[in-house]
């Protein structure tokens, strides 16, 4: 009787006169006082948006009746016999023909079939509701006039993407750019490292307006959400990397080492050289007693750029195999590295997944942990007593058991391929290990209380149903204590209660930490530089703040390293952008963009260069200032969404535009979209054939 009182009173409210302001077609707001619900209709309105609203009215006006229905049901539902009366305040509500006796019982299909009738109506209404809503705009999820500029400016630069180098036919020159600068005149970009923000900044980079030197300790891209596939052989290695002179042919220079320092005012990066190992007789003269690795000259050489553009070495007395440049513009991209050394041995025991050489590791320590099971030691039938196979059964899981440390989508992807692996590779008939069937497993520790926090609420259980209907061991709320050569000691978060578990093979895929560089430029910075979790505060330019002026402007962080705060509508508070690669591969276009266009990076905003005579006529420039970007805009992080695969052909889709939910989605069909998107994503045509053919592979 309460719930109906209530609901009665919701509707006789839904029901009353509301105040509303209608603007005319002056634009004008008029106060038009007070009116009935029904006949509150838009200016301007369509006739579908009027039948619209006629039909939720009229949905409004059978939810009372469907009340009432889900009050009687229910009162007959808890008499079994039929005749005991409602309540008396009930009586006095509904009147005598609420009793139900046993000559009056309602019959009961027809009950159902009306409530399921008003049940049906109900769910339009409120579907209608929300179509309404969104015809006027109120949807909390409709388009804001930020987001749709974004989608256009969006638009227009991937306009203007297309018409820049075709690197076969063109040599990295723009359809668009102005009259080619010779190559002494350029600016010198020293770009550090090789991931998603560098790759995406060198593929777009115009190499007839710009120097490009690229500095890394690998000489190739990694498509890292595919890591954990190569792991365990669903796609091979060479599949997914793409080696950075091939995604730009026409870069200056490509020197395999890492940056150790930096000189902010003299605009100078000192780079530490990687030894080179040699091949026993490669070389002129080289007996068969050459040492392992051939170290560079004990010198330190900085690099000059000749009248004519030819690189020429200044030698000098220094440390042995450090090299100098300068640069115009410095681009720091060198990503983040493994925070395994906050765990006690972690840093010695887990095996990483961070680059194609981790994934190697990995996939290798699986296979040796696969054979070390396999041996005669641990087979029950080489003891003779029941105690010896018992303890002999304990060993054998023990090196097949797999612990993952970290509940993200590097993580939960790593546990469905493990799944899948294993589940291919013990399984009857054809599965090579079919002995160890029963005793491969998988522990999953992850120290929030869901997994895949950045998916919606319903995806994350379902890949924690997801994962242990397949047999893995997640372990919620869990912290990793400390990580032996075989085992891990783990504990509830709040309790001192601890938990070891023997295994052979720790992966981490929890947590990053700011690399070595990162900490040494930072000291070379304004104290205000210093961003959340070690990375550097940047503004809507991507430049970090330097001491002077004369160096402003000069060093752009992406990536992982920047800390940029997002411009989400429903964030409660700022928050720095999330380290993934959709966010670095935007940044690394945005400021090729930037650099292409020749905006002065030194004034805030950037703006375009006035032009001298040698300049001569720019369709590039005629393009920006019909776009009105005589000023550069600020970067717009746009998200299109989440993606994770589980394991048994299953994944999870959250597909979002910017702030805007599309659709989540989780199964086989959720699955195709995944790998389809992942195909589409490749650096190349060539890497696209190689993932297909993989997958077809591994699938007979």
């Amino acid at each position: 009787q309460t719930i109906y009182n209530q609901l009665q009173n919701d509707m006789e409210m839904e029901s009353s006169l509301k105040s509303i302001s209608v603007a005319d077609s002056s634009g004008q707001v008029n106060d038009v006082g007070e009116v009935p619900y029904e006949q509150i209709v838009p200016a301007e309105t369509s006739s579908s948006d009027a039948e619209l609203i006629e039909e939720v009215g009229k949905m409004e006006d059978n939810f009372p009746r469907m009340a009432s229905n889900e009050v009687q049901h229910k009162t007959f539902l808890m008499d079994g016999s039929g005749d005991t009366a409602m309540d008396e305040a009930t009586s006095q509500q509904q009147g005598p023909e609420s009793h139900f006796t046993t000559e009056e019982l309602p019959n009961t299909e027809a009950l159902e079939a009306e409530e399921e009738n008003m049940e049906d109506k109900f769910l339009r209404m409120v579907s209608n509701e929300v179509q309404y809503k969104k015809l006027l705009n109120q949807s909390p999820y409709a388009l804001t006039d930020i987001e749709w500029k974004v989608l256009i400016q969006r638009f227009m630069d991937n306009l203007e993407d297309s018409t820049q180098k075709n690197n076969g036919k063109f040599k990295g020159q723009s359809k668009l750019a102005r009259q080619i600068k010779p190559k002494e005149e350029r600016k010198t970009v020293v770009v550090l490292g090789t991931g998603w923000a560098s790759h995406a900044f060198v593929k777009l980079a115009s190499t007839y307006d710009l120097r490009i030197v690229v500095v890394s300790p690998v000489n190739h891209f990694v498509f890292t959400p595919m890591l954990a596939s190569a792991a365990v052989g669903t796609v091979e290695y060479r599949s997914m990397t793409e080696p950075i002179r091939v995604t730009n042919p026409y870069i200056d220079n490509f020197v395999e080492g890492r940056a150790i320092g930096v000189d902010v005012e003299n605009k100078k990066v000192q780079i530490q050289l990687t030894p080179l190992s040699t091949v026993t007789g490669a070389f002129k003269g080289v007996a068969s007693t050459a040492p392992d690795r051939l170290e560079p000259e004990p010198v330190l050489t900085q690099i000059v750029y000749g009248e004519d553009g030819t690189i020429q070495r200044d030698k000098t007395q220094g440390a042995g195999g450090v090299i100098e440049l300068n640069y115009d513009y410095l681009l720091c991209a060198v990503g983040t590295a493994s925070r395994s050394s906050i765990v006690p041995g972690a840093k010695e025991h887990c095996i990483n997944l961070k680059t194609s050489q981790d994934s190697k590791r990995l996939r290798t320590a699986i296979g040796e942990a696969l054979e070390f099971a396999s041996r005669p030691d641990v087979q029950e039938y080489y003891y003779p007593g029941e105690e010896s196979k018992i303890m002999a059964r304990e060993e054998r899981r023990r090196r097949v058991r797999i612990a993952v440390v970290g509940g993200g989508p590097t993580g939960v992807e790593l546990c469905g391929e493990l799944c899948d692996f294993f589940r291919q590779i013990c399984g009857a008939p054809d599965g090579a290990y079919q002995h160890l069937r029963d005793d491969v497993s998988v522990v999953l520790v992850h120290g929030g209380s869901e997994l895949l926090p950045a998916m919606d609420v319903g995806l994350r259980q379902r890949a924690l149903e997801a994962l242990e209907a397949q047999g893995v061991e997640v372990r919620l709320n869990t912290r990793l204590k400390e990580v032996g050569q075989d085992y891990i000691v783990i504990g509830e978060k709040g309790s001192d209660d601890v938990e070891t578990i023997p295994l052979a093979v720790k992966v981490w895929a929890a947590g990053n930490a700011p690399v070595p560089f990162v900490k040494e430029l930072l000291s070379q910075l304004p104290a205000h530089a210093a961003g959340s979790g070690g990375r550097v505060n940047v503004d809507q330019w991507l430049r970090c703040p330097t001491h002077t002026k004369d160096s402003f402007g000069s060093i752009l962080v992406l990536g992982d390293v920047a800390c940029f705060e997002s411009q989400s509508k429903y964030a409660t508070s700022p928050e720095p952008l999330p380290q993934t690669a959709q966010v670095a591969g935007q940044q690394g276009a945005f400021v090729a963009r930037m650099l292409n266009r020749g905006y002065d990076m030194e004034q805030s905003p950037p703006k375009l260069l006035k032009l001298s005579d040698s300049d001569g006529f720019s369709l590039l420039r005629v393009w920006l200032v019909a776009r009105g970007l005589e000023e550069a805009p600020g970067f717009d992080f746009l998200s299109l969404g989440l993606l994770a695969y589980v394991g048994q052909e299953e994944a999870l889709n959250q597909v979002m535009l910017g702030d805007v939910p599309i659709f989540n989605y989780s199964g086989k069909i959720a699955f195709a979209l995944w790998r389809s998107v992942y195909l589409a994503k490749q650096a190349s045509s060539r890497n696209q054939a190689l993932i297909a053919f993989d997958w077809l592979r591994t699938e007979t």
